[in-house]
């Protein structure tokens, strides 16, 4: 509590909650905030006038707050949360609690868009990053405009077209803690007053910070090379064409730091672990650390994406538009873990595969504003098509100790059967799905009088997802961990998404706002092959989501202060959620959830050279309805031990911080030495406690934490030339993001049946990080 209560203190002490260095700040001659520009409605608009809870992020706040990629985001935006795990592909995009991982069949809740193009599978943003010119968060449903998927918000990146006025461009380098590098060469190129060129690259890479006390090495390697070729043709005056096509691709290890928690273990369990390891133990640690103990035998990562989008605008009549979006977009993720048990032992790895192919095209018609009805009437209507195929793969291989180890602990009279078969690729599934959706859509905003409007919307939505789950075992011993199973499965569902908004515009800079809103996300098939036959549980319905907002946005004190405020309530049927049984995966429909709470951002300027920004979310979340949830990890049923299920119908969910807060001050220096200018920034951001496993085990709750960030900037006398020094979680703060229970706990006899306790592993956050960045601007 008391990191919570320290950073409201200071919030309060300046006496508002403000929006964030997420909007780009005024010039340092300038006592204003400065006027955003978002397309959140399909139509570039002042963000102060779009009655949403929305969030932009500029290219220079970006720059400012240190955000190099897509997961950096929840540095900025309050009730968003970016997680990934052992598996690359595995992002996580989470708004107010609610979120799904990209290393399933299971679609996001949160629509991921990269220049208004759905990205299908969110893993694919962590290489997409690049020339970036802001950044819109979306919070609440967003089904109208945004699709089937946008049940609780969506994220949407925007890069930058070629300028057609000059010649321009930018290089950087970068150098900072674990090895860290990187080059970024950005260059503008208007080949005619009609036509230009922007290309975009970078290369990074890093040494990674995790180390191994069993084989000395250091892992968490990682490179990356991505670029982006983007091409502006004024056809005529009226019809604009561009054109986009990138390539990313990432190398590495990919393993994480996920040591035993501790903290939440008893003696017996700890005296457990370790004897039967031997007493080669792996890391004991608290709080937690990025030192392992364990087996890591060829771990590789190979990330491959491949993209192209076409947006063909054109301007008709008195201010119409029609656009056509296409895009086409590959990705690929290959990874084989090191060792999936995370002990000294070689027991088991893992070689998993995910390639998603995907396509998709729209057409828009934005009317002028206030095109019909004498100057009251404006409409975006669209047509929406997307499909793809899907692919998921698993090979299994035992590992060398796993017959005497694994099977001698659980059936020793197979311990002979075990070694007579094959271990590499003893258990072997592949999951493939086939999915189309179709979609049309209107919104209509009507002035029913000068100040207030009224919004309407809706879009109908049609999904079709076929597919198969094939499970086959060259061991009959690994049907400990994996069961045969060949299955053909189909999906279908149609549904509407409504929206109703009325907003009030009190003055010129202050509007008053209330939103009704629905959102769909679909059913589908479960990817993840499991230790029994998931049969007819292969199959999930869709999630439906109804919302309430009230909001307030405001620019007051001459444009010196940025406050905007949303109190919200969204409740999800048929909540689909991904739960862990200490061996696979399997979704559900958990039931029913209400949250409900607020949030505020905003900025203030008190001076030219001086700004603070910040924010903050209180959130309520309570499952009103989820009674056939997975019991504690030691739970069997038997008598004696606790049931294999449980009642978690008014409890918190998971990912659903209480509070969540940022705040951070700049000031900027008059010149000094010439004309050269010093900017200074230092950055807060809070989380309180969360429940991270689905059976909300008290074991699996991550505490609360707060991360420190600065930078400090150095501008040459003509702006060409910056040096900035920077830092984040200055303090090395050592803490879980997420915890999950030891895989094969049972075998190492760390279960306590009576209670349902078992040990427990974490994921943890990015250690200090320290570096210098030079850049050059032309």
């Amino acid at each position: 509590m008391v990191g919570r209560r320290n950073l409201l203190l200071g919030a309060s002490t300046l006496a508002l909650v403000t929006y964030g260095g997420v909007v780009q700040a005024a010039e340092p001659d300038t006592v204003a905030v400065e006027e955003v520009i978002v397309t959140a409605q399909k139509r570039s608009e002042n963000i102060q006038d779009v009655p949403l809870s929305i969030m932009a992020v500029s290219e220079k706040a970006l720059e400012a707050r240190g955000v190099e990629d897509v997961t950096d985001l929840e540095r900025l935006v309050p009730n968003l949360r970016l997680d990934t795990i052992s598996q690359a592909a595995g992002l996580t995009l989470r708004i107010r609690g609610f979120g799904a991982s990209s290393n399933a069949a299971i679609d996001p809740s949160v629509a991921p868009y990269v220049d208004g193009v759905f990205i299908p599978r969110p893993g694919a943003l962590l290489t997409s990053f690049l020339d970036v010119e802001s950044v819109e968060i979306l919070r609440g449903p967003q089904g109208t405009l945004f699709g089937r998927n946008a049940t609780v918000g969506a994220l949407s990146v925007r890069t930058h077209d070629p300028d057609l006025s000059g010649f321009g461009g930018q290089f950087a380098l970068q150098a900072s803690s674990h090895g860290g590098r990187e080059g970024v060469a950005i260059v503008n190129l208007p080949v005619s007053d009609r036509f230009g060129l922007r290309f975009a690259a970078i290369g990074s890479s890093t040494d990674g910070f995790v180390e191994n006390r069993l084989d000395g090495q250091t892992y968490g390697e990682n490179s990356t090379v991505a670029g982006r070729v983007s091409a502006k043709w004024l056809i005529t005056d009226n019809l604009t064409w561009t054109l986009r096509a990138d390539y990313a691709r990432t190398s590495g290890d990919g393993v994480v730091a996920n040591p035993v928690d501790i903290a939440t273990a008893t003696p017996a369990q700890i005296g457990a672990f370790t004897f039967r390891l031997g007493g080669n133990t792996p890391t004991l640690a608290n709080p937690p650390t990025t030192t392992l103990n364990q087996l890591i035998v060829d771990p590789n990562l190979t990330d491959r994406q491949t993209g192209l989008t076409s947006d063909l605008s054109w301007e008709f009549g008195e201010g119409y538009t029609l656009r056509l979006i296409g895009s086409s977009r590959d990705w690929s993720n290959q990874q084989s873990d090191g060792d999936v048990v995370f002990t000294p032992k070689d027991l088991l790895t893992r070689d998993a595969g995910f390639d998603s192919d995907s396509r998709s095209a729209e057409v828009q018609l934005i009317s002028p504003e206030g095109a019909l009805l004498d100057g009251r009437l404006d409409f975006v209507a669209g047509l929406y098509y997307f499909d793809e195929d899907y692919l998921i793969s698993e090979n299994l291989n035992l590992g060398s100790q796993y017959c005497s180890f694994v099977i001698g602990a659980a059936a020793p009279p197979l311990v002979p059967a075990c070694n007579a078969f094959p271990k590499q690729n003893a258990a072997t599934n592949v999951f493939t799905q086939s999915a189309t959706s179709k979609a049309a859509y209107l919104q209509a905003t009507f002035a029913v009088t000068p100040t207030i409007d009224l919004i309407l919307g809706a879009r109908q939505t049609e999904d079709e997802k076929s597919g198969g789950f094939v499970q086959t075992l060259a061991n009959p011993t690994a049907a400990l961990l994996r069961a045969p199973e060949s299955i053909a499965l189909d999906f279908s569902d149609s549904q509407p998404s409504w929206r109703a908004n009325l907003s009030w515009h009190a003055t010129d800079n202050v509007m008053a706002f209330v939103t009704y809103s629905t959102g769909y996300k679909s059913g589908g098939l479960n990817s993840a092959g499991g230790s029994a036959p998931l049969g007819a549980r292969r199959l999930f319905n869709s999630e439906l989501a109804t919302d309430w907002e009230l909001g307030v946005k405001s620019v007051l004190f001459d444009r010196r202060l940025l406050l905007n405020l949303t109190a919200y309530r969204t409740e999800l049927d048929d909540f689909q959620e991904r739960s862990f049984d200490g061996v696979s995966f399997i979704i559900r429909n958990a039931g029913s959830i209400r949250a409900q709470g607020v949030e505020v951002e905003g900025q203030v300027r008190p001076t030219s050279r001086i700004s603070v920004d910040f924010g903050a979310a209180f959130l309520d979340s309570t499952f009103t309805a989820n009674r056939l949830a997975p019991g504690l990890p030691a739970c069997t049923g038997a008598v004696g031990s606790c049931p294999t299920t449980q009642d978690l119908t008014g409890r918190t969910p998971t990912f659903s911080p209480k509070w969540q807060a940022n705040i951070g001050g700049q000031y900027t220096t008059g010149p000094f030495l010439g004309g050269f200018t010093a900017t200074i920034r230092g950055d807060a951001n809070y989380s309180s406690s969360i429940y991270s496993t689905n059976d909300l085990n008290p074991q699996g709750i991550v505490d609360e934490f707060t991360i420190y960030g600065g930078r400090i900037t150095l501008t040459s006398p003509d702006n060409s030339w910056t040096l900035a020094a920077y830092g984040q979680n200055l303090a090395d703060e050592q803490y879980f993001r997420m915890k999950f229970p030891q895989v094969l706990d049972a075998v190492f006899g760390v279960r306590v049946p009576a209670t349902g306790a078992t040990l427990m592993r974490g994921f943890v956050g990015t250690p200090r990080t320290v570096g210098l960045r030079l850049t050059k601007s032309f």
